[in-house]
């Protein structure tokens, strides 16, 4: 009985089907078999040993990959947790500010005041922390490590790479608070990448920011990157090395094996018929204690022989 979901096929719908698999199997198959067996066996070998390098090479590729993407996630992981801490350190900041001028019209009491805040306000390990503050447009109105700039507009300062940092961090303030990456001088250390945060101070005209130089990131991002690499490299080398002795103490002996074993005996039976055909029909023909199918045809040679000869006693009797 047949179930409810059973369909019929008839016999031309399977050839339909499967008509373009048999076609390519009969178009390969007669150039296979009209090639020798010891090409066969070469081709064979080929397409193993090309089988052998593609598959390496996609799992090489999928190492590499697998490395960037770690070496990513890692640095993300890094520049995430300096983003919060950022965050974290001029959130804070600005509802004190704004309560420290609440109410003050004088600009320098402003300034005062500001000042006693941030002036010597330090963090980080390596006290390379500190909050600037400005105006809306760009003017410096407290910047501890550089001085001499305040009062100064500098909206169009531009770090080595062109970016308008300053420019840029005016706009993320004024639309609720943004990063800015750019290029910055550290003292004794040179023009490094920093990341900085800034919004805008409640109820005024000023907004603060800090940052957090990110080399650190790049330095660990290749020590990250160089450990993964010689792992990885490593164990590939390993792996290749496995695979090529398995090449050449496995495969190899096994394709001589095979070449001793069958093409040669083959060839030997290849005689043997032919100098039957010749006429020379007591021989000793070899392989017929084989197992195999080369046994088979050694010893269904050799009955040929024996009939051939028995067949030729008869007529000679006869005669």
């Amino acid at each position: 009985m047949r179930g409810p979901g059973w369909v019929a096929v008839s016999g031309m719908d399977l050839f339909r089907l499967y008509e373009p698999f048999v076609l390519e199997v009969v178009m390969i198959r007669k150039p296979w078999e009209n090639l020798l067996l010891h090409k066969k066996i070469t081709v064979l070998v080929a397409v193993l040993v090309l089988f052998t390098l593609l598959t390496g090479a996609g799992y090489h590729s999928l190492v590499g990959q697998v490395r960037d993407m770690a070496v990513e996630q890692t640095t993300d992981i890094m520049m995430q947790d300096y983003r919060d801490e950022l965050k974290n350190l001029v959130d804070a900041m600005a509802p004190t500010l704004a309560a420290a001028i609440e109410g003050e019209k004088d600009e320098k009491q402003v300034y005062r005041n500001f000042s006693e805040l941030v002036k010597n306000a330090r963090f980080f390990a390596d006290n390379s922390g500190y909050y600037f503050i400005y105006k809306t447009g760009g003017t410096v109105f407290v910047l501890p490590t550089l001085p001499d700039l305040e009062g100064q507009n500098i909206i169009d300062k531009k770090d080595q790479k062109g970016n308008e940092f300053i420019r840029q961090l005016d706009q993320v303030a004024q639309s609720g608070g943004g990063y800015v990456k750019y290029w910055f001088n550290k003292p004794g250390k040179g023009t490094l990448p920093k990341l900085s945060y800034a919004r805008m101070i409640p109820g005024s005209n000023y907004w603060v920011g800090t940052g957090v130089y990110i080399d650190d990131v790049e330095s660990r991002e290749g020590e990250i990157l160089s450990n993964i690499h010689h792992t990885t490299s490593s164990f590939l080398m390993k792996l290749y090395l496995i695979i090529g002795n398995a090449f050449l103490v496995i495969v190899v002996p096994l394709i001589v094996l095979m070449m001793v074993t069958i093409i040669k005996p083959l060839r030997e039976l290849t005689e043997v018929a032919e100098q039957f055909s010749e006429g020379q029909l007591k021989l000793k023909i070899p392989g017929l204690k084989r197992k195999d199918e080369i046994g088979n045809l050694a010893r269904s040679l050799d009955r040929l022989g024996t009939s051939v000869v028995i067949a030729m006693q008869r007529l000679q009797k006869k005669n």
